[in-house]
């Protein structure tokens, strides 16, 4: 026989004679992994999803180069919309096994829809957005979050355990059941959905009265397929303690009294600055019409005008500048804040003249991390107005993120969207614009055989 371990070859005993390993206990592990995946495989066709990755995460653990295990766990990870996972142990498995492995039909299959897939991570993106939303009790937005997660990927449980959630929250049973039985559709034994379903089950309607001891509790039935979607409320806040929010706006009105002391206090400093200097002006040109003032009057005259104007323009200097710096600290508030768009107009308006090393480190600073963020924001917005056919809402959008990138691996496809948009106003000149930048600046996008695709079709359509 030959050791698992090593690849020596023996003909008498269990023990391997050349690493001294038990070929016994190597075999029955095999043989418990090898168990595992056979029920592992009838649970699957019972749409018993999640038992089914269970066994297999332990068919695995006995038998690591099980790569039936492999290929199956990740055609269920694929199910339920996990694909990063599932990539993960297709390239496992295709390592192990480089030839003759259906797991390199998955991944061809994946890398020929590009397309599904960057709908697929778009809507994890959502989903971790929308619970970063719930966290900070902004339950609308985290809605929408999770509808758009949901339309890029129906296969995404999650996204509809969480919207289960949202709507028990908010006591809209009706909803809850639609999304739970979506999920227990498609897998049976989803440990998040039962439990929801049980309580589900215990939640008496908001229309119906409270049930007595003698009647049963319903079971949970179809629902309609598409109910109303409720009004979600923000949750109160924890009261006893002062809160992120609280601070900023604390920092932000401390913030707004400086700058009413500039705009009321400094101008005012400024309008009698500007009295005298007029009044001196005055005095200077008056000079030729007077008899009684010596030469040296004048020239004095003269040194206190020069002093008073350039007192004058350091003042107004200084009050520009802190109006500045009093921006850049709302803009450091609303990063705080994640209101990332809102930082860069603000940025966008700051002029940094007269800034200090410290100054202009932190609006270095904040401008680094605020501007990809914007920009990520404004393409996902841009990109989902796209798709919703809403090309001038895209078109700003995309245009706007545009203004925020540097580096971001979403150029190439902005640019491609923007070309789309520009063929839907017939303006095909922009649209070649766009195209031919994709092709120079970003070979190796993976929209650049859409991108050829469309530039044949222009040519086509020109002549």
């Amino acid at each position: 026989m030959k050791c698992p371990n090593c690849g020596h070859s023996f003909s008498e005993g269990s023990l391997c004679p050349d690493c001294g390993v038990d070929v016994y206990v190597f075999r029955k592990a095999g043989n418990a992994s090898i168990r595992l995946y056979n029920d592992a495989l009838h649970m699957a066709e019972e749409k018993n999803l999640s038992g089914a990755a269970v066994n297999l995460e332990q068919s695995l653990f006995f038998d690591k180069n099980n790569i039936q295990a492999r290929n199956l766990l990740g055609l269920i990870y694929c199910e339920i919309g996990h694909i990063a996972d599932a990539l993960k142990h297709w390239i496992i498995s295709t390592s192990i096994q480089p030839e003759n492995n259906p797991a390199s039909g998955y991944m061809d299959y994946l890398q020929k829809n590009g397309r599904e897939m960057e709908k697929c991570n778009d809507a994890v993106r959502m989903y971790n957005q929308a619970i970063h939303y719930l966290k900070q009790s902004s339950d609308d937005l985290a809605i929408i979050q999770l509808k758009k997660s949901i339309h890029n990927n129906p296969d995404f449980l999650d996204a509809y355990n969480l919207m289960t959630l949202c709507c028990i929250e908010d006591n809209n049973t009706k909803r809850a059941l639609h999304f739970n039985e979506l999920v227990l559709k498609r897998d049976v034994s989803n440990p998040m959905a039962l439990h929801y379903a049980r309580i589900l089950k215990h939640t008496p309607h908001p229309a119906q009265p409270k049930k007595t001891g003698k009647e049963k509790t319903p079971a949970i039935k179809k629902t309609d397929s598409n109910p109303p979607i409720p009004r979600y409320k923000r949750k109160e806040k924890k009261s006893g303690m002062l809160e992120k929010r609280d601070l900023i706006a604390f920092l932000l009105g401390i913030a707004a009294a400086a700058l009413v002391i500039l705009v009321l206090i400094v101008p005012a400093l400024n309008e009698k600055t500007d009295l005298v200097i007029k009044d001196l002006r005055a005095q200077v040109d008056s000079y030729a019409g007077e008899t009684n003032m010596k030469p040296e009057e004048v020239l004095a005259m003269r040194e206190e005008l020069t002093k008073l104007q350039q007192e004058n323009k350091q003042l107004r200097s200084e009050e520009t500048k802190q109006a500045n710096l009093e921006l850049l600290q709302t803009a450091v508030a609303q990063m705080s804040d994640q209101d990332y768009e809102s930082c860069v107009a603000t940025l966008s308006s700051i002029d940094t003249v007269g800034f200090s090393e410290e100054d202009m480190n932190k609006y270095n600073s904040v401008k680094t991390t605020a501007f990809p963020k914007a920009a990520d924001s404004y393409y996902t917005k841009g990109k989902s107005e796209f798709l919703s056919n809403n090309f001038a809402e895209a078109k700003t959008y995309l245009e706007t993120a545009l203004n925020y990138t540097s580096t971001e691996n979403f150029l190439d496809d902005t640019y491609f969207y923007l070309a789309k948009i520009a063929e839907q106003s017939d303006d095909t000149t922009a649209a070649r614009t766009y195209y031919n930048k994709i092709i120079a600046e970003y070979p190796d996008s993976n929209q650049i055989a859409n991108v050829k695709n469309a530039l044949e079709q222009l040519e086509q359509a020109s002549e």
